[in-house]
């Protein structure tokens, strides 16, 4: 397991881009016109540059998988972010789905508690090396991170089948919500409380 740095920003932007294609909550984000790849490769940018800066960024000993960690609490709001905001809205989402996509975020963020977390963004491991053990071993890595930090791990994912192997690895689901397609809210914190829609 390595920590990247900026140097290795093509890697793992080509690992998630592939990894995230049919994705649902990535493509309900970027934009719905022109070269999809390129769109989900510029929100990839983004996440890598916010992580890599606010967070941590590992990449698997084969090189085939990575795992983006942000610490929301120590992400500012400065110049730089709000520069890294606008390239976004520029290169990968589009002014015309930017309400949508803000919609969604502060749905979120009033589900995810606000305590100072590991905030796993983006897990993902080259589509034909799956279920190789890569995926595993990158979680692995993060909840020793969150251990040594004694911090908790948070994270959403939009695939159902994802929801059983994160419950295999010890994390619980503390909420469901659904625009257009259903989130599932994931955290191994057993202090979590259940979210309840229109609570």
């Amino acid at each position: 397991m390595k920590h990247a740095n900026r140097a290795d920003k093509e890697l793992v932007v080509n690992i998630l881009t592939r990894s995230f294609a049919q994705n649902r909550s990535v493509l309900a984000a970027v934009r719905r016109h022109g070269n999809a790849e390129k769109n989900i490769r510029g929100l990839m940018e983004y996440a890598f540059d916010l992580c890599i800066r606010y967070g941590e960024v590992l990449i698997s000993a084969d090189k085939q998988g990575c795992a983006l960690l942000l610490y929301p609490d120590r992400k500012p709001e400065n110049g730089y972010t709000m520069w890294l905001d606008i390239r976004l809205v520029w290169q990968a989402i589009g002014w015309k789905n930017l309400q949508k996509v803000k919609a969604r975020r502060q749905l979120v963020q009033s589900v995810r508690p606000e305590v100072p977390m590991c905030y796993l963004w983006f897990i993902g491991v080259i589509p034909e090396n799956r279920r190789g053990g890569t995926g595993g071993t990158l979680l692995k890595a993060v909840m020793e991170i969150a251990d040594k930090i004694q911090r908790p791990v948070y994270l959403e994912t939009s695939a159902p089948e994802n929801v059983a192997w994160y419950h295999k690895a010890g994390f619980r689901t503390y909420a469901v919500t659904d625009a257009d397609y259903k989130l599932y809210y994931l955290t191994s914190s057993a202090n979590a409380i259940p979210w309840l829609p229109g609570a």
